[in-house]
């Protein structure tokens, strides 16, 4: 079992310590608009709460916790494309190297290699008839995931000294840096780095200077390739360094740490992966000689304070404050792996993260598409930062014109997608169209499950209904939504004898061949509807809405049924499952169905039909998915059940009972939990929390709509529907304020959390605005970039 310390930090972290207060504050202005508080007091306030999570690892976690398929317990680093997984033990660190475009066709994402630090006094070879003594327990030993400045930092003894390490990563470029020191009453400690790829070549570039690289093809193939080099050497060593290459594949630098002298490792990465790759790989080798061969102390404090700088902007941008620690550490543990995993520019994270530690993935690491690839962003549109998702949105543009011709081969209009892909489309051109085949046959389609590809569309549509980016609506997610309503409107069965649309040939689990799965209900009420409004904004396709209104109007009801007195709803009226079995609705399993009727639809949240809402929360007191060790709680349902019950009103006393039961029961001292059905889509319930203090339904936003009453919490910046960010606080039962910032200029409508108590609202220059106030929902016209305070 591994240990958590909550102790000060004390000196193992001195290095890191001095180097953050040399720091400058850096500008803040683009993430951290005028807030009555303050841009300094605000990061005060932000800094506190992420310094607070203090969980560390105070002995090593068990190695196939970290070198592992899926989602791994060690320290986490990365800017969305360079993946550092850190570990220490046996008295050494290894840093684990992958990147997001290093990947081949049989095996899925690679990892790039490890770089591994280490003394030879703790060698056996080097110590004849002396056994290491790696297996003795390590006094010394405490390794923690800053996620405050994005650095992991570590204390262990090597060579019988204690050395003090702080690893990051750059942003912007592919630089990782390792920061060494020993106490000043330390002895002089031969330390060696090796730097490793496997199937790789390695060299000596000049003194005190080593490459290493790698390519999963050659420079003349077509077909995908995936390249990359490394260089690294140390930068401030008072003691020479020794460069040399002892294995094919393993490249060695040799110095000696002074005490209490700081030194730093710098290795730049430089490659890709795509098809026709015109750039040789010697050419990634070289360019990555050429940056570390330019680099300095000085450029390394540079690259450092634009990290933190980086980090700082992106913690600014809304911060929430639960008053539980594991609410808390949870919430920005699961933000911060977002954060240094997905970015523009980049390819986005796989089913089990971008964290690689070998040349092996569960599912080759692909991107699943009935939930797992999507699960990730949940929460990132309403914790304001949604600009996370874009490394999926161009994943899922590639492979639109691939999956409407597989759509369209099986006799099909519009598209329907895979349940997985690989990235390699995203580098060559989409290819030509197909006419679509004369004879209809479902067995020919993508997938089993239709739905896919409207799980896929999910975030294309969250990044307008959240930011108002009509541009991008217009150009990308309205014409993928058309597509999908075509093959919608061309999959279904008008049923002649009760005029209901039925959707047949359509698998609620993998394997099935269901009939009127409520996922594809759901999916096709959440399409539609979407079509209907979207057309209205863009004022186009009058013609196209009264088709789909009549589907809508028509379509088969959601299936429902009582059980042990319960009325609830089932995953569908028929199921043919040889895989999952054929049961209608199962106990402690994830709540599938209600993914189509609440989230991630979003088809119903609490404002909506009671009725509705009430056979939401009677199925999940039926199912229980809330059973810690249970699928439905703490396997695939751990980004999907938690918030469906804020959605739908479950009583938020025992909502945060049952999140932080499970939460502690998969805790990982690296500030992340670990669930086996998946990897780094457990960063998706991180929406349960901004649901329960922020909601929007229908055009009306609610603060604090599932949380308790008697508990203070806090949140700022957080995003709603309608490209509005909120900031609201609760305290003693009672809402003190709620700001609301317009970004597009749209009437706010918000269920006052006062009651029946008259509502004041003025803008940032204390001036009064109007505002109607209707069955106890406050709304006023906005103008864009306003912000605006509303009191009683």
């Amino acid at each position: 079992m591994n240990h958590v310390s909550h102790a000060r930090t004390g000196l193992a972290f001195a290095l890191c310590a001095a180097l953050l207060a040399a720091a400058p504050p850096g500008d803040v202005s683009a993430a951290a608009p005028r807030h009555p508080i303050g841009r300094a007091a605000e990061w005060a306030d932000v800094s506190a709460l992420l310094e607070n999570i203090d969980d560390a690892y105070t002995a090593p976690p068990a190695l196939d916790t970290v070198v592992t398929k899926g989602y791994t317990s060690g320290l986490l680093l990365g800017n969305g494309d360079l993946a550092v997984t850190s570990d220490a033990r046996d008295h050494a660190q290894t840093l684990y190297l992958a990147k997001s475009d290093f990947w081949e066709a049989a095996k899925g994402q690679l990892h790039l290699g490890r770089l591994t630090i280490d003394s030879p006094v703790d060698s056996p070879e080097d110590r004849p008839g002396t056994p290491a003594a790696k297996d003795a327990e390590d006094p010394n030993y405490r390794q923690r995931q800053d996620i405050r400045t994005a650095e992991a930092q570590g204390t262990q003894t090597m060579g019988g000294q204690v050395v003090h390490t702080c690893t990051w990563t750059a942003d912007g470029e592919d630089l990782l840096v390792t920061e060494l020191r020993t106490d000043d009453d330390a002895e002089r400690l031969p330390l060696r780095i090796d730097v490793t790829m496997p199937d790789g070549s390695s060299g000596v570039a000049r003194d005190g200077q080593i490459w290493v690289k790698r390519a999963t093809g050659t420079d003349t193939d077509t077909g995908w390739v995936s390249k990359a080099a490394t260089s690294t050497k140390v930068v401030g060593s008072p003691t020479p360094v020794t460069a040399t290459a002892p294995a094919g594949d393993t490249a060695r630098l040799s110095f000696d740490l002074l005490p209490g002298r700081s030194v730093r490792l710098v290795t730049s990465v430089h490659g890709n992966g795509s098809y026709a790759n015109p750039t040789a790989l010697s050419a990634f080798a070289d360019r990555s000689v050429e940056r570390v061969a330019g680099l300095g102390t000085r450029d390394v404090a540079t690259a450092r304070d634009r990290h933190r700088d980086w980090w700082k902007r992106f913690w600014l941008k809304s911060y929430i404050d639960t008053g539980d620690a594991t609410l808390n550490k949870f919430y920005y543990g699961a933000l911060y792996a977002l954060g240094a995993a997905s970015r523009e520019g980049h390819f986005p994270p796989g089913t089990y993260a971008p964290w690689r530690t070998g040349d092996f993935s569960n599912l080759k690491n692909n991107y699943y598409l009935n939930y797992n690839t999507e699960s990730q962003y949940y929460g990132v549109y309403s914790a304001n930062r949604p600009e996370l998702a874009r490394p999926y949105y161009k994943l899922i543009a590639s492979e639109i014109p691939y999956m409407r011709n597989l759509t369209h081969a099986a006799g099909y209009e519009g598209v329907t997608f895979k349940r997985s892909i690989m990235p390699f489309d995203m580098t060559r051109p989409a290819p030509a169209g197909v006419p679509v085949a004369p004879v209809k046959d479902h067995t020919k389609l993508p997938s089993d499950q239709q739905t896919n590809a409207t799980f896929a569309a999910l975030p294309f549509l969250w990044q307008y209904e959240y930011t108002g980016d009509k541009k991008f609506f217009r150009e990308t997610t309205y014409p993928f939504l058309k597509g999908l309503g075509d093959f919608w409107l061309d999959f279904v069965e008008k049923d002649p004898a009760t005029g209901k649309y039925v959707v047949r040939h359509s698998g609620v689990n993998e394997g099935g061949d269901d009939v009127n799965s409520v996922y594809d209900l759901g999916y096709i009420r959440r399409v539609l509807t979407a079509l209907i409004s979207g057309s209205k904004d863009l004022g186009v396709d009058a013609d196209r809405r009264p088709v789909w209104q009549e589907v809508l109007d028509k379509l088969t009801p959601y299936p429902t049924a009582t059980k042990d007195g319960l009325d609830v709803i089932l995953l569908a009226d028929e199921i043919n499952n040889p895989i999952k079995g054929n049961a209608l609705l199962n106990k402690n399993d994830q709540p599938i169905n209600l993914e189509g009727v609440v989230h991630p639809s979003d088809n119903l949240a609490i404002g909506g039909d009671p009725r509705l809402l009430q056979l939401v929360r009677n199925t999940l007191q039926w199912v229980d998915p809330f059973l810690p060790g249970s699928r439905g709680s703490s396997v695939n349902g751990f980004p999907k059940t938690f918030t469906i019950a804020a959605r739908a009103g479950w009583d938020p006393d025992d909502l945060i009972r049952k999140f932080t039961t499970v939460i502690e029961g998969l805790w990982r001292p690296n500030l992340t939990v670990r669930q086996p059905g998946g990897g780094q889509e457990t960063s998706g319930a991180m929406e349960t929390v901004d649901s329960m203090m922020l909601q929007t339904y229908q055009g009306v936003t609610r603060v604090f709509p599932a949380w308790p009453e008697d508990r203070d919490a806090r949140f700022v910046r957080l995003r709603a529907k309608g490209a509005f960010t909120v900031s609201a606080e609760r305290k003693h039962g009672d809402v003190r304020h709620v700001d609301v910032t317009s970004e597009k200029g749209n009437r706010f409508a918000l269920a006052s959390p006062w009651g029946g108590d008259p509502v004041t609202v003025v803008d940032e220059h204390d001036r009064r605005v109007a505002h109607t106030t209707r069955d106890g929902v406050v709304s006023f016209r906005t103008a864009p970039g306003r912000t605006y305070h509303l009191t009683h």
